[in-house]
């Protein structure tokens, strides 16, 4: 019976959309760039963009793509921090995790995984339980210098 139902709502269903309106073409039936086109988009690429109206905060650096058109992953100082001290203790990112959601128990698997490799951001809860997972904490630089001068013996 439910067999039955559910064809029959497939064929009373309209199409989305007009195949007349689509233009479908494999890569085989498009030709390749010229290189004339390639020389033009590099210059294109690599000319000065006009950003006047934009007000710059920082001086611009282009992303480079490697071979494969991958992005590198974006630099952290909270990431390296974390991946420094999972060497140091000889952890795994699965055993972050788990340490990790003691304190945060909404952070999921991949979520770490995926921070881990620079692919994703963080929200603070998620930030603040890796680092304690980890036993590393944020501080300011003046909190910084009076630990260390504290912590060298006075001769």
């Amino acid at each position: 019976m439910r067999v039955r139902r559910r064809e029959q709502r497939v064929k009373d269903m309209s199409k989305k959309s007009v195949a007349s309106k689509i233009v479908r073409k494999s890569a085989a039936e498009l030709q390749p760039a010229s290189s004339a086109d390639l020389d033009r988009l590099r210059a294109a690429m690599e000319g000065n963009i006009d950003t006047g109206e934009i007000p710059e905060r920082r001086q611009f650096h282009r992303l480079k793509r490697d071979a494969n058109g991958a992005l590198p992953a974006r630099k952290s100082m909270i990431r390296d921090a974390v991946e420094q001290r999972m060497r140091q203790l000889h952890l795994t990112a699965y055993r972050l995790w788990q340490l990790a959601r003691v304190h945060y128990p909404a952070l999921s698997q991949s979520a770490v995984h995926e921070f881990l490799k620079g692919q994703r951001q963080l929200e603070l809860p998620s930030a603040e339980a890796l680092l304690a997972a980890v036993d590393l904490e944020v501080v300011t630089m003046a909190v910084a210098q009076q630990r260390r001068t504290k912590r060298t013996p006075k001769s």
